[in-house]
């Protein structure tokens, strides 16, 4: 487990990496050619991010296995979930969400092996974001969160 926290760690400080120098290389691009961002443009540009109200909290990464009897099929569901939490509720959201991780996560389990496949295909996943978050905010009522959002999904299917 430690193992793998680390290599989140490295890929995380690798994608900020990567970011800076493409942000740094976009800005000198910007002044040479004379287009450098104005004063009006950065005062507004901060003040959008300050008027950020909501904020995302990662509730882990998944890869889940379920098994169809009746249909004879074998699903394999990988995912990565986050949480949408207003912003003066996010460090409380943390804060639950690591002292709940196993509870959020046996939660995240059983409402992705009671999903039939065919909520798997549809577009935006709102059905099957719709029953993680009817669960988590069953279970854990104390978690602030507004809605979830999947990411990096990959679902295969296999025929026994």
């Amino acid at each position: 487990m430690r193992q793998i926290s680390s290599k989140r760690t490295v890929q995380r400080q690798l994608v900020v990496l990567i970011s800076v120098v493409l942000g740094i290389s976009i800005s000198e691009v910007a002044f040479a050619s004379g287009h450098a961002p104005t004063a009006e443009t950065i005062e507004a540009d901060s003040d959008i991010a300050l008027d950020v109200k909501i904020r995302g909290v990662e509730l882990g990464e998944y890869k889940i296995r379920a098994y169809y009897p009746v249909d004879a099929q074998k699903s394999t569901v990988r995912f990565v979930l986050h949480a949408a939490v207003a912003t003066e509720r996010f460090a409380e959201a943390q804060q639950v969400v690591e002292t709940r991780r196993h509870k959020l996560r046996d939660e995240v389990i059983t409402a992705t092996r009671m999903t039939p496949l065919a909520v798997f295909d549809e577009p935006g996943l709102t059905s099957f974001r719709r029953r993680i978050l009817v669960r988590l905010r069953r279970t854990l009522p104390e978690l602030p969160i507004d809605d979830v959002f999947v990411s990096d999904f990959q679902l295969t299917v296999k025929s026994l």
